[in-house]
Formats: C-alpha cells, structure tokens, sequence
C-alpha cells in the first residue's frame, strides 16, 4: 500500500528530520531542524507512510518520508534575515504577509511519490487561511531529479533571481559531470478573490 499521512511534528522527530535533511548535503554537513511546536507563526508539516489501520507508522525513524515548514513573516526584510541564499530585501515583491517555506526535503527512496506537492498544498492551504499573500521560497535548485525547480514550477511559482552554486562537480552531491547549482528565489502569489 502506498498511503501517506501528513501530520504535524512530535519532539522525537528532530533527529530523524535532521538525518533526513542532511542526507542531502554534501558530506561533513549538517542542519538543526526546529519543529515550532510552540511558535504559531511556524507551522512544520511531516509526511510518514500510513499504518495499515489508515494512522501513521508508529516506526517514526524509518517511516518519516518528508517535511516542510511555514513561516509567517510581515515584512521583506525579516523575510531576507531568514532567507539562506538571498539576505536582499529589495528581490522581494511587496506584500501585506510573507509565508516563507523552509525545510522542503523527501527521502530519496520517496521521491515520485508526490510528498513534496503534498505537504506543498496543505502549507498553501495553511498559509492561506491565515492571511499569506505571498510565499516565498529560497531554494537549492540542482542537476537531481528532485530539485525544487520542479515541484515549484508545478504549483504556479515564478522563479523571480537565480544566482549560480560556484563549486567543482566533485563537491556537489546532486550534479553529475559539470555543477548547474543554483540558489533561486521562487514566488507564488495568493488570488484576493478566494478562487
């Protein structure tokens, strides 16, 4: 069966999120991961194989296959503090609130399964609800068949600044023969008329 359940994060899911992100990363790299269990302006989203009862796996470390966070944010320049490819403001279009995502990774093994459009729509939805006009992703957009350019182009982002990844192919551990690395600042601006 292939079910999937999104579900908010529990405090024991920090270290299989980490290892999960930094799976990604080159190696000797590392990413703390905060859940905002206690931060209404963020709000952290887990993907995890359904049990056979229609709940979540109780194997949490082996059944976690994705996350991806919100955070609410009023103006550009907070958005740009926390932004990690771009800390300009000025690349931002204005608008009255920010829903900057963060944390967007699946496993490799779920890649194809459509988590990351999953979790993706459930933060729209979120983030919608509560008066976000513009979300902002600032993303790693690579060689691999999961860069983010992909499930950003599929719901409606516009990439808006993409700045080249200067490293050797040895180092990157998406690329395959030259590095095409990008950091690029994507937006999706929600409609005012509710459709």
């Amino acid at each position: 069966m292939d079910e999937i359940a999104i579900r908010d994060p529990r405090p024991g899911d920090a270290e299989p999120l980490e290892a999960l992100i930094t799976s990604h990363f080159s190696e000797g790299s590392s990413y703390g991961v905060d859940l905002g269990l206690d931060d209404p302006t963020y709000r952290v989203l887990v993907a995890v194989e359904a049990g056979s009862d229609g709940g979540a796996s109780t194997d949490r470390d082996d059944a976690i296959l994705g996350v991806m966070a919100l955070r609410e944010l009023s103006d550009a320049a907070a958005v740009a503090d926390e932004m990690y490819f771009f800390d300009d403001p000025d690349l931002l279009p204005a608008a009255e609130l920010y829903g900057h995502l963060e944390m967007g990774y699946v496993s490799e093994a779920a890649t194809g399964r459509g988590i990351g459009s999953r979790l993706l729509e459930r933060l729209h939805a979120i983030g919608a609800e509560r008066g976000v006009d513009l979300f902002v992703a600032d993303s790693w957009y690579h060689g691999g068949d999961d860069s983010p350019e992909k499930l950003f182009d599929g719901h409606d982002y516009e990439t808006i600044h993409r700045d080249p990844i200067d490293r050797p192919a040895a180092e990157c551990p998406k690329c395959e023969g030259e590095c095409v690395c990008e950091g690029a600042l994507a937006v999706r601006r929600v409609e005012g008329d509710g459709a």
